[in-house]
């Protein structure tokens, strides 16, 4: 289920390089675009594991997971493996107090490709644990709204990881 975010994350290379003179920066890592750019999907994701209250196990294990891959060769966040523990330091204080979701949309709106990769990652993290919960229901409607995912393409992704639920 989740190999098709894994494979979104890396393709997030092209988003990596399109400001490489961010990794020459003396901003600190709380600043840094890269950083800036996990904070964002670790917040999304946060939202995801967390709309009905209650981080279940195998939604922490698949974000666990994902947040490993930004650090792999070529991903987001490859450049800071020497300086993994203070980036994932940020990003778990991110998971835990996510960015507003207005900052999280806001991100991508405007890259069809990107807002659909995003509810994507929020579909497969709702249904990794097999259930579908009403407030789940209702936060992907929401989120589905927030990104302008048109109803076609909303279906499209709610087939593919939600099937019978």
């Amino acid at each position: 289920m989740a190999k098709k975010i894994v494979h979104n994350l890396k393709q997030g290379k092209a988003h990596k390089n399109a400001h490489p003179d961010s990794l020459q920066s003396d901003l600190g890592l709380d600043h840094d675009l890269h950083v800036e750019y996990a904070k964002i999907l670790v917040s999304l994701w946060s939202y995801a594991c967390n709309v009905d209250g209650q981080l279940k196990k195998g939604e922490g294990e698949l974000v666990a997971d994902l947040v490993n891959v930004l650090f792999e060769p070529d991903c987001l966040l490859s450049e800071y493996r020497d300086r993994k523990k203070e980036v994932l330091a940020i990003l778990s204080e991110t998971f835990e107090s996510p960015l507003p979701m207005k900052t999280v949309a806001k991100s991508v709106i405007g890259n069809d490709q990107y807002c659909l990769n995003f509810y994507e990652d929020a579909v497969c993290i709702v249904a990794s644990d097999g259930n579908l919960n009403p407030s789940e229901v209702e936060f992907l409607n929401e989120l589905a709204n927030e990104l302008q995912i048109s109803p076609m393409d909303k279906h499209q992704v709610e087939k593919k990881y939600l099937g019978s639920l």
